[in-house]
């Protein structure tokens, strides 16, 4: 009840911090950020989710908009516990450059929800790079659960990768391809149950006969890894 009523007194004592702020940028929440956090942030920032509160809409994140700023510049957020360099997925939410600086140009610049429009022409257009909704392929292939260790791999297409293990556990996953290249496929540390999901490669892996699975972890006993795969 204390750390409830403490943290309603900050959200308002934030809000009544960022009434006072000038408004000094063009980046606008209905215009830029809005279609951002609905691309990388409410499949858990939204009422019901995983995350603790929800930025579904401009009241409910602007008390946050320091926080935020915080979060993505150091990396932190969006979720994404893959280490960076290992494999490319489909359904990574990490935020580019471009975005990333947008939303501290918003921070920054007071948090506006939307610019006054004096003049009554439309207001100028400051267009982020585009942000589609993330999203998991069709689903496809079959299904091969395997344990966490070094093993032939059997042909086909690789389409995405579940691993499953205990909380804190780490898992590194290389490919060793049948023409001798190794392949890094993914590396997951401190991995929380609490966000275990399905890691959708951007291009498929072709997996031909010899193709072996590397797999490098501390956890003895209850790791796995579920491979969709799909005939070539």
């Amino acid at each position: 009840m204390k750390f409830t009523a403490l943290l309603g007194l900050v959200v308002i004592a934030t809000t009544a911090l960022f009434a006072h702020d000038p408004i000094t940028t063009k980046v606008t929440w209905e215009r830029e950020i809005a279609p951002l956090f609905e691309a990388r942030c409410i499949s858990c920032h939204a009422p019901g989710g995983g995350a603790p509160m929800s930025l579904a809409t401009y009241d409910e994140a602007r008390p946050w908009a320091r926080a935020i700023r915080e979060e993505v510049l150091a990396r932190r957020m969006p979720r994404w516990p893959v280490v960076r360099g290992y494999g490319d997925f489909e359904n990574d939410p990490s935020l580019s450059a471009f975005e990333i600086a947008l939303i501290t140009a918003w921070v920054d610049g007071g948090a506006p929800k939307t610019l006054p429009n004096r003049t009554g022409a439309p207001a100028p257009s400051l267009a982020a790079l585009p942000t589609p909704r993330l999203h998991a392929p069709a689903e496809g292939g079959k299904t091969v659960s395997i344990a966490c260790r070094s093993q032939a791999l059997p042909s086909g297409r690789l389409l995405s990768i579940t691993p499953a293990l205990r909380a804190g556990g780490s898992l590194r996953l290389i490919l060793q391809l049948s023409d001798g290249r190794a392949e890094p496929l993914i590396w997951i540390r401190n991995f929380d149950p609490a966000f275990d999901q399905t890691y959708h490669l951007r291009t498929p892996v072709r997996l031909t006969r010899g193709t072996r699975l590397v797999a490098e972890t501390e956890e003895r006993e209850g790791c796995r890894v579920s491979l969709t795969l799909e005939a070539s």
